[in-house]
C-alpha cells in the first residue's frame, strides 16, 4: 500500500506518486505574522505534518516549504477592503513591520514545536521574494493573462484562464453575480484579482518595479512565486485549510498554470475548520485561543495533538473544555499503559525504533525490520493501512490501543506502539523520561541557555532554538515567548 489523499482538485482519493523517485516536494500555506497563530491554524499545520510523517514512515524523503506572509496579506479585494493588517499591528504595538514579523514568527515556531510539528526545511518570507513576484507578474502580463490599469495596479484576468473555478467549483457567472460592494473602478471584470497594487502616499511597505512604479504584492502572487522559487514548476502536494481553497489556491493555480502548463501541484489537500463553541475560530468571534493559553493550567499541549488525531482532517472538529480534558486523559491513559510495560531494552531487535524526523529509515510501513509474531505483524499492518487510507488516524489510534492489550510479549507490544508513534508524534518514547531534576540549576545557567536561544531565533536557526528550549525545560524551567522577547519561569 501507499499513502492516499483526497485531492480537492479532482474530488478523488488518489495515491501519492512522487514526481521524483523516493522524494516528495510539499508546499504549505504558513502563518500571517501580524498576530499569534491560534489552535485552528495549528490543526491545518498538523495536516501537513501527518502527511510528512507517513511518507517518512514509507521511507520517502520529504522536502517541505512553508511560507511566512509578512507583507500585504491582501486577501481578496473582491470581499475585503480593510487595511494591511501588518501595518495596523505595527501601529498598534508601536513597532516597525519587521519587528512585528520577527516577534510573531518566532512565537509561531515555538507553538508548532510544543505540538511536535516537524519544522519545514524552508520558511520563505514574502518580503525576501519580491523580485520573484514582480517577475511572475510581468510574465503574466506579457502572456496576456494580466493587465495594468490606468492607476498602476496589475490585475489577473480570470476570463483568460478557462480552468478558473476547477478547484473550488465556482463559476465566473456566480462570482460576478455574488460580488459584494463597489467594484474597483480600474478593473475590467469584477472577478479579476490583484497581482500587484500601486502604493499610496505614505505607505511603509512598498517596493519599486521596472514598469509600474512603487507598489506591493497581492497575497496570492506571493505563494505562487515562492513555490516556483523553492520547489520548481511542478511539485507533489500543496496543503492548507479549507478556507484557502477559494480564493487563495484557486488564484494560485490561475497564476501558475499559464507559466508551467498545468496546476503546479499534483495533489491539493485541505483540512476542515476547528470550531470552538460551534463557530470557526477567529478573533471576530471571540474564540481565538493559542496553544499556550489552552495548556495554561499545566496540561500537556500534546493533548491538543491527541485531540486532533481523533477526528479525520476532512471533518470539522469542535474544541470544548470537555473535549480537551478528555483528550488529556486519553493521552495520559495511553502513556500509563505503555509505562506499565517498562522501558525498552537498550539493544536487540525490540530496542526503541528510530525517530521518524531524523529522515527515512527504510519502508517501515511495509517492512518493520524486526521479528514480529503473526499477530504483531497483523496489528502493524492494520496501523499502516489506516494511516495510508487518507490519514484515518481515529482508526490508527484504536489499533494502537489494541497493541497495548494484545496477548503478546511486552517487548513486542512496546515496540509496536513506539513504531506507530513515528506517525502519531505524541512523544511516547519519552514516557519513561524523568522531566524534572531533583535540584534545579541556578537561574544564571539557564539564562545562558536562554541567551543562546535568543541568538538562534534572531539568526532564524529554529532547529537550534527548539533544541535549546528542550534543554531548558529538561532543567526544570519553562520558556515564555512574546513580542517583547523571551523569559523563563520555574516549572
Amino acid at each position: 500500500m501507499t499513502l492516499r489523499l483526497r485531492n480537492t482538485l479532482t474530488r478523488q482519493v488518489e495515491p501519492v506518486e512522487p514526481l521524483e523517485a523516493g522524494r516528495v516536494r510539499m508546499y504549505s500555506c504558513g502563518p500571517t505574522v501580524y498576530r499569534y497563530a491560534h489552535v485552528g491554524n495549528l490543526r491545518s499545520y498538523l495536516l501537513a505534518d501527518l502527511i510528512r510523517r507517513v511518507l517518512l514512515y514509507h521511507g520517502i524523503d520529504v522536502f517541505h516549504v512553508k511560507n511566512i506572509t509578512d507583507v500585504g496579506h491582501l486577501r481578496d479585494e473582491r470581499f475585503d477592503r480593510g487595511e494591511d493588517p501588518m501595518l495596523v499591528a505595527a501601529g498598534l504595538e508601536h513597532k516597525s513591520p519587521a519587528e512585528i514579523a520577527d516577534a510573531y514568527e518566532a512565537a509561531f515556531h515555538d507553538d508548532e514545536a510544543v505540538v511536535n510539528i516537524l519544522p519545514a526545511h524552508v520558511f520563505p518570507r514574502a518580503t525576501e521574494h519580491i523580485a520573484e513576484m514582480i517577475e511572475l507578474a510581468e510574465r503574466l502580463v506579457d502572456a496576456g493573462h494580466a493587465y495594468v490599469s490606468d492607476h498602476g495596479n496589475v490585475y489577473y484576468s480570470v476570463a483568460s484562464f478557462p480552468g478558473y473555478g476547477a478547484l473550488s467549483g465556482n463559476t465566473l457567472e456566480s462570482l460576478r453575480a455574488g460580488h459584494r460592494g463597489e467594484v474597483e473602478h480600474d478593473k475590467r471584470d469584477p472577478a479579476d484579482f490583484a497581482l500587484w497594487k500601486s502604493a499610496g502616499e505614505g505607505r511603509l511597505l512598498k517596493w519599486p518595479t521596472p514598469r509600474w512604479g512603487e507598489g506591493f504584492p497581492g497575497w496570492h502572487l506571493e505563494c505562487s512565486a515562492m513555490a516556483l522559487r523553492h520547489l520548481g514548476e511542478r511539485f507533489d502536494i500543496h496543503t492548507g485549510g479549507i478556507d484557502n481553497v477559494f480564493p487563495h489556491h484557486e488564484d494560485e493555480i490561475a497564476q501558475s498554470a499559464p507559466i508551467v502548463g498545468r496546476p503546479p501541484a499534483q495533489l491539493w489537500v485541505h483540512g476542515e475548520h476547528l470550531l470552538m463553541g460551534g463557530l470557526k475560530m477567529a478573533k471576530s468571534a471571540g474564540n481565538f485561543v493559542r496553544i499556550t493559553e489552552l495548556a495554561a493550567d499545566g496540561t500537556d499541549p500534546l493533548a491538543f495533538r491527541y485531540l486532533a488525531l481523533g477526528t479525520r482532517y476532512g471533518r470539522k472538529l469542535n474544541l470544548t473544555d470537555a473535549s480537551f480534558r478528555a483528550a488529556a486523559a486519553g493521552l495520559e491513559s495511553l502513556r500509563a499503559k505503555l509505562r506499565s510495560l517498562g522501558p525498552p531494552p537498550g539493544d536487540g531487535p525490540f530496542a526503541a525504533p528510530p525517530r521518524t524526523e531524523t529522515g527515512p529509515a527504510g519502508d517501515r510501513a511495509h517492512d518493520p525490520g524486526v521479528p514480529l509474531s503473526d499477530d504483531g505483524r497483523a496489528l502493524h499492518d492494520r496501523f499502516a493501512a489506516a494511516v495510508d487510507d487518507d490519514l484515518d488516524l481515529p482508526v490508527a489510534l484504536a489499533v494502537v490501543r489494541e497493541m497495548l492489550r494484545a496477548l503478546l510479549p511486552a517487548d513486542e507490544r512496546r515496540w509496536l506502539v513506539l513504531d506507530a508513534d513515528a506517525v502519531l508524534g505524541l512523544d511516547l518514547d519519552r514516557t519513561w523520561t524523568v522531566r524534572r531534576p531533583a535540584v534545579a540549576p541556578s537561574s544564571a545557567e539557564v539564562d545562558t541557555l536562554l541567551d543562546e536561544r535568543t541568538e538562534a531565533r534572531a539568526a532564524r536557526d529554529f532547529a537550534r532554538a527548539d533544541a535549546l528550549r528542550t534543554e531548558i525545560e529538561s532543567l526544570g524551567w519553562e520558556v515564555v515567548d512574546g513580542p517583547e522577547g523571551s523569559t523563563i519561569r520555574r516549572r
